[in-house]
């Protein structure tokens, strides 16, 4: 058994996703974005075995960026009433360079609740975006501001305590978007090993900046992320 600190951290994590427009089950001319594959890089990630239908990552696109304050403190507000648990993160999501402010919602329990759960968040003050004349069905760099509970397994690496299936790996340097896709491609052209996905990211830690990677597997461990890390730094000038 590995001795762990748990820790909770402020940060954005940066990462590209598949969304396409959503049409059912959400209150009408708003604007939903709905990612099918959460986990690009992770290609197994539905498997063999049929998934439950239920909503994975909905994005509320919303008419100005509200603070994670603003967010969480609405999130709070509804939980107390709402009939399932759900998660949100403020952000934004960019797609053909057009950049649109979105709350991002995680753990419904199924499509059915959205609708509810928009006008909730309306009757928190959250006026959202009237849904454009073209269906969006391509990808998009999303940013999101979010909070992390995490198990610091070793210096530099942690496991999700919310999210079982994600870890986290500190980089010794900042890493720009760009430079991330293509480090990410070298990475994988050098794996061997299980497939997974990666997101690029900071943590807020003692009044600096950590810089590191998001890795998800749905069998994430301190080994995998050893060797993740290892193959990243190798790549990295």
């Amino acid at each position: 058994m590995v001795d762990s600190t748990i820790i909770e951290r402020y940060g954005n994590l940066l990462k590209a996703e598949q969304l396409v427009t959503m049409n059912d089950k959400i209150l009408p001319n708003t604007f939903v974005l709905e990612a099918p594959e959460p986990f690009p890089g992770y290609f197994g990630y539905y498997g063999e075995i049929p998934q439950e239908s239920k909503p994975l990552y909905i994005y509320l696109v919303i008419d100005h960026l509200y603070t994670l304050e603003e967010v969480t403190r609405a999130r709070i507000n509804i939980l107390k009433y709402f009939p399932s648990y759900f998660h949100a993160d403020a952000g934004t999501v960019t797609i053909f360079n057009k950049s649109h402010d979105i709350i991002r919602v995680r753990h419904l329990d199924n499509y059915d609740m959205i609708k509810g759960l928009q006008t909730a968040f309306m009757d928190e003050g959250v006026v959202f975006k009237k849904k454009p004349s073209k269906n969006i069905h391509s990808t998009a760099i999303i940013r999101l501001k979010k909070f992390f509970k995490l198990s610091e397994v070793e210096p530099g690496l942690y496991l999700d305590e919310v999210e079982k299936d994600h870890g986290y790996m500190s980089l010794p340097r900042y890493v720009k978007w760009s430079e991330f896709e293509e480090l990410t491609r070298r990475v994988k052209n050098n794996w061997s090993g299980s497939m997974f996905d990666s997101a690029l990211g900071h943590f807020h830690n003692n009044f600096e900046i950590e810089d590191m990677i998001r890795i998800y597997n749905p069998e994430i461990n301190i080994d995998l992320l050893h060797k993740v890390q290892k193959t990243y730094l190798e790549q990295i000038k």
